[in-house]
C-alpha cells in the first residue's frame, strides 16, 4: 500500500484525546493511559514538524500536561531528524538499532545505507548530552533507548544496549 500522507498534528494529539477519553472513563483499576510511545505508524521522524508538535502539545500543562517522561518517540535513525528532535521536543527518543553491525543493519534497515551506525552514534552520543530538562544534564542512558532484538531459546526478547 505505502505511504499516502502523513498525519497532521491534529491527528496525532486526537489520538491520544480519544485513547484517553475511553480508558481513563472507565471505573477499572489499572486501565489509564500513563505512557505515549510515537511507534508502528512508520517513521515518526518522516513527519518531524507536526511529531515535535504533538509532543509538546501532550507535555505542555496547557495541553495534556504528560510528564516528558512518559513520552518516546521511537526513529530507525534519522540523523537531521534526530538533531531536530533534541532541539524542539521534550520528550525521550528510542533507537531501533535491530543490529551491532553495519553489515547486517543494512540488511534489515535500508536507512542504514545513508546514516550508519557510526553516524548514528556519533550524533546522538553530541546531542544528547548537550540537552538540558531544567535541572540538569542527563546521562545519555535516560534520554535514549537503544535496543535490539535478540533470540534466546525460540522466544524474542529485548535487549538494551549503552
Amino acid at each position: 500500500m505505502g505511504l499516502r500522507r502523513h498525519l497532521s498534528l491534529g491527528e496525532i494529539v486526537d489520538q491520544v484525546v480519544l485513547s484517553k477519553r475511553f480508558f481513563d472513563d472507565k471505573d477499572e483499576a489499572g486501565k489509564r493511559i500513563t505512557n505515549i510511545v510515537f511507534m508502528g505508524m512508520g517513521e515518526p521522524l518522516h513527519n518531524t514538524e507536526n511529531v515535535i508538535q504533538a509532543t509538546n502539545i501532550l507535555t505542555s500543562n496547557k495541553g495534556l500536561g504528560l510528564s516528558h517522561n512518559k513520552v518516546t518517540v521511537s526513529t530507525s535513525g534519522l540523523v537531521p531528524e534526530i538533531v531536530r528532535f533534541f532541539k524542539e521536543s521534550p520528550a525521550n527518543l528510542a533507537v531501533s538499532l535491530n543490529a551491532t553491525t553495519d553489515e547486517i543493519r543494512d540488511w534489515i534497515m535500508p536507512i542504514n545505507k545513508k546514516y550508519n551506525l557510526a553516524s548514528l552514534l556519533g550524533t546522538l552520543k553530541t546531542v544528547i548530552p548537550r540537552r538540558d530538562d531544567g535541572k540538569a544534564l542527563k546521562k545519555v542512558s535516560d534520554m535514549a533507548l537503544f535496543g535490539k532484538p535478540i533470540v534466546r531459546g525460540g522466544s524474542l526478547a529485548w535487549e538494551r544496549d549503552f
